[in-house]
C-alpha cells in the first residue's frame, strides 16, 4: 500500500513536471510583452475598434462613402447605448476639440470631461488614463482604435500577472484564466464604461502590491512599481463611479492587508521605501488637489443629482438566483436576455459555492500555509460582500462605510471578480495538493448541481431558457468542475477556451473606423454649416441628440453627468422643473409653438418640449429634425428656413429667426 502511494505520488510530480515544461507555450509566455505590442500596432494600422457606432446606422442611415456599414466581424449591440451613444461621442468630440477640459460644445456652458466618463483631456489627471494617451499623438480614429487595442491587452497581461501570484505561478491556468478575466462578459459588456476601467485598475493595483515586494531587492522595480501605483491609484479614483468603485476598494484593502501579511518577515523596510512612498503620496495627492480645484465645481453638480447622486443604499436586497446570472452569459451574445439587459446581468463565471465548501480541507490545515493567507483573504472579502448584499446594514453605518454608495446588485458584479479570483487560486492549490478526500469531491458536485438547478427553476432565469438548456447547464457546468476537482487539466483548459470564447469574444464587434458617424451626409452638412456660421447653438430633436456635439457642433440638448443649471434658469428662473433635469440625463428636445414642458421618461432621460420664446432665451439658432418645422411659418412668430434635406431617412435643418419678445428682453436687460 505505501509502495502503491509513493508510486501514485511519484506520477503526479512528472506529471507536474510535464506539465511545467512546455517549450511552446514557454517561448510564448517570454515574448507575452513584444505580442501584446505587435497586436495593439495591427490593431491600430489597420484603424479597428470594438466600438458599436454602427447603432447610429439606424437612426442616420445616409452616407457618402458608399459603405453601408464598418463592422468586419460580430454585430452592434443596442443595448450598450453607454458606449454607443454617450462614452465614444464624448471621445469623438473631445478630438474635434482639441481635448479641452471643458467641452464648450455640451449645452450652454460646457460639461467638464474627466467627470464625463474621464474621456480624453489634455490635463495632468490623464496620467491616470494610460488607455486615452493615444488620442494625442495618433488622432480621433486611431486613438480609438489605441484605447480598444491597449486596454484589452494590456488586462490580458495583467490578468496573466495576477493570475500568476494567486496560482502560485501555474502558466497554463494563469494563460487562461487571463483570457477568462479580461474576456469575461463583465468586463465586455462594459468595456468603456466603469466596469471596465475599475478592473483594469483594481488588477493592475493588485500586481504592483504584490510586485512591490516580492521584487524588494531590486530597486528599479520597486520603483517600476511604486510608478504603476500612481497611475492606477489616480486612474482609480477618477473613474468616480462608486456603486463598484467603494466595494473595488474594499477589495484592494483585504488584498493589500493579504500581502502585508505574506511578507511581514520576508522584507526589510529601508529609506529607499520611504522616499518611494511619500513620492507616491505627494504626486497624487498633487494630482487630486488639481482635479479638485479644476472640477470641484462639476462634481459636487453631479454628486448633488436627484438621480443618482441621492440613491442611498443599505444592503439586504437580494434574490438567490442574481448571485447566478452568470449562468446566462454562455447565450446573451447570440439572444437577448428576456428579463433585463444583456449588460445587467453580465458577470464572472466562478465556483464560489464549492470553494466555501471546501474550505475546510483547502484554507485550513498545515499544508502551505502561506499559499492559504491570499486564499483566505479572498474568502474574507467575498463573505464580507454577501453580508452586505444579504443582510445589509443601518443606514448611518451604511454611510460610515462608504457603503451606502453601492446598491446590492451592483456589489454582486464585484463579488463575482473577487469569487473568479478565488476560484482560480482554489483550482490551482487542489491541483497541487490533493487534499479533497474523493466521496468529498462527489458531494460537491452533487451540491453544485443541486444550486445551479434551483438558482435556474427559481428566478427570472427559468423563462429565458427551455427545459433541455437548464438540464445542459447543470450538466456541463458539473462537468466542468468535475474537470477541476479530479484535475483533467487538459480537457479543464478545453472546456474552459470554449466558454470564454463563447461568452466573451462575440460581446463587441470588430469595426473599421469612425464612419458610423462622420462618413454620414447629415454630419458633413452639419459641420459645413458650422464651419461658416461657427459657434452658434443647434437642438437635435428626438434620438439623434447626442450626434451635434460629437461633431464639434454646440448643442443645448445632449448627454450630461450634472445639470447646466446657468442654461436652464433662462427658462425655468424659479427652479419649478428642476427634479426633470438635475439628472445625470439624456436630454430629448423639439421645438413647438406650445407653452414650454417637460416630461421624464426615465430615471437617466427627460424630453423638453421649448416654446419659440424660450429657444430664443437659450440661443437656438439650427434645429435638426423629421418634422416640416417650417409650417410654422404662418404664424409669423419664428421663422424656420430649410437649409437641408429631408434625406432618405428624412432629416432636415433648419436655420431660425426669431420675431421680438418684449416683455423678457426687458426683464433680461431690466430696462
Amino acid at each position: 500500500m505505501e509502495k502503491q502511494t509513493r508510486s501514485g505520488q511519484q506520477h503526479r510530480m512528472n506529471q507536474t513536471r510535464k506539465q511545467a515544461n512546455h517549450p511552446v507555450l514557454d517561448v510564448f509566455l517570454k515574448l507575452r510583452y513584444l505580442i501584446g505590442l505587435l497586436v495593439i500596432v495591427v490593431v491600430v494600422t489597420f484603424n479597428l475598434n470594438g466600438s458599436s457606432l454602427g447603432v447610429w446606422d439606424t437612426y442616420v442611415s445616409q452616407r457618402d462613402d458608399g459603405k453601408k456599414s464598418d463592422v468586419i466581424f460580430g454585430e452592434n449591440r443596442e443595448v450598450r447605448s453607454d458606449e454607443w451613444l454617450v462614452q465614444t461621442p464624448f471621445y469623438l468630440s473631445q478630438a474635434e476639440k482639441g481635448y479641452p477640459l471643458v467641452n464648450e460644445d455640451y449645452s450652454l456652458n460646457g460639461q467638464n470631461m474627466i467627470i464625463a466618463y474621464n474621456s480624453p483631456v489634455k490635463d495632468i489627471t490623464v496620467i491616470g488614463k494610460p488607455f486615452n494617451w493615444g488620442f494625442f499623438f495618433l488622432g480621433r480614429d486611431r486613438g480609438l482604435s489605441f484605447y480598444w487595442a491597449m486596454k484589452l491587452v494590456v488586462m490580458v497581461l495583467l490578468g496573466f500577472e495576477l493570475l500568476m501570484i494567486l496560482t502560485k505561478k501555474n502558466k497554463g491556468l494563469s494563460l487562461i484564466g487571463s483570457f477568462a478575466l479580461a474576456f469575461s462578459p463583465a468586463v465586455q459588456w462594459w468595456f468603456m464604461q466603469h466596469v471596465g476601467d475599475l478592473i483594469f485598475f483594481t488588477m493592475g493595483l493588485m500586481v504592483a502590491f504584490y510586485h512591490y515586494f516580492y521584487q524588494h531587492d531590486k530597486k528599479w522595480l520597486r520603483t517600476l512599481m511604486m510608478l504603476l501605483v500612481m497611475i492606477f491609484g489616480i486612474g482609480f479614483i477618477l473613474v468616480i463611479y462608486p456603486a463598484h468603485q467603494v466595494m473595488l476598494a474594499y477589495l484592494l484593502v483585504f488584498y493589500f492587508i493579504g500581502v502585508l501579511i505574506y511578507f511581514r518577515n520576508k522584507i526589510t523596510w529601508d529609506l529607499f521605501d520611504g522616499i518611494l512612498i511619500t513620492a507616491a503620496v505627494l504626486f497624487i495627492s498633487v494630482v487630486m488637489l488639481h482635479f479638485w480645484s479644476t472640477s470641484k465645481d462639476a462634481l459636487m453638480a453631479s454628486i448633488n443629482t436627484l438621480y443618482p447622486g441621492n440613491r442611498i443604499s443599505t444592503g439586504g436586497k437580494w434574490h438567490i438566483g442574481e448571485f447566478f446570472y452568470f449562468l446566462t452569459n454562455w447565450k446573451i451574445s447570440f439572444e437577448d436576455i428576456n428579463f433585463s439587459n444583456n449588460s445587467e446581468v453580465a458577470l464572472f463565471y466562478h465556483f464560489f459555492p464549492t470553494v466555501f465548501l471546501a474550505s475546510p480541507f483547502v484554507l485550513f490545515g498545515k499544508k502551505d500555509r502561506e499559499q492559504k493567507i491570499i486564499g483566505r483573504i479572498l474568502m474574507i472579502f467575498c463573505l464580507f460582500a454577501i453580508f452586505w448584499i444579504t443582510v445589509g446594514l443601518p443606514k448611518g453605518f451604511a454611510q460610515l462605510t462608504l457603503l451606502s454608495f453601492v446598491p446590492p446588485f451592483r456589489a454582486i458584479l464585484t463579488f463575482s471578480f473577487a469569487a473568479c479570483l478565488l476560484t482560480f487560486w482554489f483550482i490551482a492549490y487542489i491541483w497541487q495538493h490533493d487534499v479533497i478526500p474523493t466521496w468529498y469531491k462527489f458531494i460537491l458536485l452533487v451540491a453544485n448541481a443541486g444550486l445551479y438547478f434551483y438558482a435556474l427553476q427559481n428566478s427570472k432565469m427559468e423563462n429565458y431558457f427551455s427545459e433541455f438548456e437548464i438540464i445542459g447547464i447543470v450538466v456541463l457546468g458539473t462537468i466542468l468542475l468535475a474537470f477541476a476537482l479530479f484535475r483533467r487539466k487538459v480537457l479543464f483548459y478545453l472546456a474552459l477556451t470554449v466558454l470564454v470564447i463563447a461568452s466573451g469574444f462575440f460581446v463587441n464587434p470588430v469595426v473599421e473606423g469612425t464612419g458610423a458617424i462622420f462618413e454620414k451626409s447629415l454630419a458633413k452638412e452639419i459641420q459645413k454649416i458650422d464651419q461658416k456660421d461657427p459657434d452658434q447653438v443647434w437642438l437635435s430633436e428626438d434620438e439623434i441628440y447626442n450626434f451635434t456635439p460629437t461633431l464639434g457642433v454646440k448643442s443645448f440638448n445632449t448627454v450630461r453627468f450634472y445639470p447646466d443649471m446657468d442654461a436652464w434658469e433662462l427658462i425655468d428662473p424659479d427652479g419649478k422643473y428642476e427634479k426633470f433635469y438635475n439628472r445625470y440625463a439624456h436630454t430629448r428636445a423639439f421645438i413647438a409653438k406650445e407653452e414650454t414642458a417637460f416630461k421624464l421618461d426615465r430615471p437617466d432621460m427627460f424630453s423638453v418640449t421649448l416654446n419659440f420664446e424660450d429657444a430664443e432665451k437659450l440661443g437656438i439658432k439650427y434645429v435638426v429634425s423629421k418634422r416640416p418645422l417650417d409650417d410654422y411659418n404662418q404664424l409669423n412668430e419664428a421663422q424656420f428656413k430649410q437649409l437641408y434635406g429631408p434625406d432618405k431617412d428624412g432629416y432636415m435643418i433648419f436655420e431660425v429667426t426669431y420675431p421680438e419678445y418684449p416683455n423678457w428682453q426687458t426683464q433680461l436687460t431690466g430696462q
